[in-house]
């Protein structure tokens, strides 16, 4: 799935979570607290799956290697570009 894609899914999900809950509590007679706890419960979740994709979307940090490991891969690896073999 493209970014995007996934941005605005699971961003629908947890909207319509909470609007599902807001609506929901009318239901019961304990209203100020269910409708707390979904919309809570939908603006946390949200929130936390949000800063997970914002940091893999773009890492602050990279893997840091030496010169001579990079050359090793690049050599020993058999899908390295250095190899004649194009990849299946």
């Amino acid at each position: 799935m493209e970014k995007h894609v996934t941005f605005a899914v699971v961003s629908i999900f947890w909207l319509l979570f909470a609007i599902i809950g807001f609506l929901v509590s009318y239901r019961f007679q304990e209203r100020g607290i269910i409708r707390c706890c979904c919309i809570l419960t939908a603006v946390c979740c949200y929130l936390a799956w949000l800063v997970t994709f914002l940091m893999q979307l773009n890492p602050l940090v990279g893997p840091k290697s030496d010169q001579k490991v990079i050359l090793g891969m690049m050599t020993y690896w058999p899908n390295s570009f250095m190899h004649n073999e194009k990849d299946p």
